[in-house]
């Protein structure tokens, strides 16, 4: 009876890997198309020299590549950086070498992006100390190493939390900061992703639910949720000197993976992604610009977009459940604009 056992649990563990294998090989016939789209293009560069002087910016996921790029130009243009980061002593050093370069102080806080009590502490923190918000950057983001879902203490699947939810609840804390200090931004950093990404049954999805069990599909599903999310939200602060902008991030996972062997010809470099981020950031003719999808430093062409950015009953949706799920009232915190 225990050797009967023993071969069931042995055979549905088996299946499950087979599944998984199977579900990420499928996923990534989508990928691989997307991703070639970009190999033969140019790199744009950020056309803006405006200088951020007098101006705060918190930059998530910033002691390494896009957010580096991103903190250090940001910082050359005197703005005053705040790295919010989960390993403070790593980003120490950075804002250290970053200060030594532009001669700015460049401030650490500590963010750890899967506790939703570390994002309340976080944004209490910044509501309390900071004068002034002029730029929100939400960069940080996970895809899973393996198959197997892992989940935070909030009772959601990791990377769904720590690239959509957390960046919801971050940044409808910081409104009033962002608000009091308009005109001013908020850069979601998004992926190509997001165009085969699948945000029905949200919540299940967020739990780790009704999903492939592929790091692939998870994290394209919270890319796609995190543009809804935006779309939804810019229509909702268009008249309060706030802008939302969501952007493709070209650090690009999918395109490190499935063609590393081309990147010394025509992949990107952590500086060479970061250009629309910067610029998204910082060119004062984007000031009423709210609500649109950039890639290379401009609104994306429409093969870069998922077509169901323009649903906005679906961007409704998912901003709703989204704050649903991390706890927030959105009557209490957007009033009667809802």
């Amino acid at each position: 009876m225990e050797k009967e056992r023993f071969s069931i649990k042995e055979c549905g563990s088996a299946f499950s890997r087979l599944y998984a294998l199977l579900s990420e090989w499928m996923f990534l016939t989508r990928v691989a198309p997307l991703a070639a789209s970009h190999l033969f293009e140019g790199h744009a560069m950020c056309s803006s020299d405006a200088s951020m002087e007098g101006k705060t910016a918190i930059i998530t996921g910033a002691t390494s590549g896009i957010g580096l790029e991103t903190a250090k130009e940001l910082s050359r243009r005197k703005a005053r950086v705040i790295l919010a980061c989960r390993n403070v002593e790593k980003a120490k050093d950075v804002a250290q070498r970053i200060t030594d370069e532009t001669k700015q102080p460049v401030v650490v806080k500590r963010l750890v992006l899967d506790s939703f009590e570390s994002v309340r502490e976080f944004c209490d923190e910044v509501n309390s100390s900071e004068e002034r918000l002029d730029v929100l950057i939400n960069n940080a983001g996970l895809i899973n190493g393996s198959s197997e879902l892992t989940y935070t203490k909030d009772g959601f699947e990791a990377c769904f939390q720590i690239n959509h939810l957390s960046p919801v609840l971050l940044t409808l804390l910081l409104l009033d900061k962002l608000r009091e200090s308009a005109p001013s931004r908020i850069v979601n950093v998004s992926s190509d992703s997001h165009t085969i990404g699948n945000v029905s049954h949200l919540e299940a999805k967020a739990r780790g639910r009704r999903t492939l069990h592929t790091p692939f599909a998870v994290y394209a599903n919270s890319k796609l949720a995190m543009c809804l999310y935006t779309v939804a939200l810019a229509d909702k602060i268009k008249n309060t000197g706030l802008v939302q902008t969501p952007i493709a991030s070209h650090g690009s996972f999918f395109r490190k993976v499935l063609f590393h062997l081309l990147s010394h010809t025509k992949g990107k470099t952590a500086l060479e992604g970061a250009q629309t981020t910067i610029q998204v950031s910082v060119d004062p003719a984007l000031e009423k610009t709210t609500g649109e999808y950039f890639e290379e430093c401009a609104p994306a062409a429409e093969r870069y977009r998922n077509p169901l950015l323009k649903n906005r009953a679906l961007a409704e949706e998912v901003f709703a459940a989204s704050l649903q799920l991390v706890g927030v009232d959105q009557k209490r915190l957007l009033g009667t604009s809802c």
